[in-house]
């Protein structure tokens, strides 16, 4: 099962836009394989997309002035705890593949279409206004 990216979850910032598809596509390469070292690589990617992905969606956020800020980054820490975690699993030789593919279709499916959407509009009442 994949997960889909839709136009529909575009917040209106081309850069962030952009890194948000390509997370939806990293995971996709994980969800795909059941090769080890597929695997190994894709969680590792993962960990580096969403840290990328998030620092300059927090950056978006400040330089709105967003009041979701804090609740925003807040969600964006506990998925990278999360990752990073799994991640450190891996490198132990234990590969979870379940829990990994529930927390990022959880994330591909409930975040983004919900938290980053607030986003979305909040930016396109600033760029409004």
């Amino acid at each position: 099962m994949t997960v889909e990216w839709q136009t529909s979850y575009k917040i209106g910032d081309a850069d962030v836009d952009a890194m948000q598809e390509k997370l939806f596509e990293l995971t996709n390469t994980f969800l795909a394989s059941d090769d080890l070292t597929v695997l190994r690589s894709a969680i590792v990617s993962l960990c580096k997309q969403a840290r990328a992905q998030f620092e300059l969606e927090e950056a978006l956020m400040r330089r709105l002035d967003d009041p979701e800020l804090a609740a925003h980054a807040a969600q964006h820490q506990t998925l990278l705890e999360r990752l990073i975690g799994r991640s450190m699993d891996v490198g132990k030789g234990y590969m979870n593949k379940p829990a990994i593919a529930a927390l990022m279709r959880d994330w591909c499916e409930r975040h983004v279409p919900e938290d980053d959407a607030k986003l979305g509009r909040f930016l396109a009442s600033r760029q409004v206004a």
